[in-house]
């Protein structure tokens, strides 16, 4: 990741689309459960990443990229909230999580579409703070760390709410597999 990051600093395009579809769809995620607008997540998303070309001379300066991106999709969505009047979530509990079929091989998506749709569905029935808390550690592959700095809670706080998905979706699925 570093040597992609300097070869965007040195002003690489190549290197910053693979990195835009590295981190695309789940910024675009993220916005999303801010602003609950397709067209709008993606304009925050892009705009986030616009602003990171921009300033691509400066990407030593930042500690956590992954971070960084998320801290500015939160910071463009809650403006974008504020400045249209619309509710600004004051909670992590207020945010409402989708999520999004992932494009994969045809033959793969054939033999697991009920696995994936049973998951899906045990997912979609966490409380607010578990699923976007699982998604940003197991999907997004963040650390505890990142999602506690992102979402201004505990790491403690982060952790509890992992376990917590995470037995809720074991119950949930158990039956199904027994």
């Amino acid at each position: 990741m570093e040597i992609l990051l300097q070869k965007i600093q040195n002003g690489d395009q190549n290197s910053f689309k693979e990195f835009y579809h590295l981190y695309f769809f789940k910024l675009y995620q993220f916005a999303y459960s801010f602003v609950h607008s397709k067209e709008t997540s993606e304009e925050i998303a892009n705009d986030v990443f616009l602003n990171l070309w921009q300033k691509k001379e400066t990407l030593s300066s930042i500690n956590s990229i992954q971070v960084y991106l998320y801290v500015s999709v939160k910071n463009a969505s809650l403006n974008y909230l504020r400045k249209h009047n619309l509710p600004v979530p004051v909670s992590v509990d207020d945010l409402c999580v989708d999520h999004f079929p992932l494009v994969a091989n045809p033959e793969l998506l054939l033999t697991q579409r009920e696995l994936q749709q049973q998951i899906r569905e045990a997912i979609e029935q966490l409380p607010p703070r578990c699923r976007l808390v699982f998604k940003l550690v197991k999907e997004d592959g963040l650390s505890y760390k990142q999602v506690a700095s992102i979402l201004d809670l505990s790491v403690k706080t982060v952790d509890s709410q992992l376990c917590l998905a995470l037995k809720k979706l074991a119950a949930i699925l158990q039956p199904i597999y027994i």
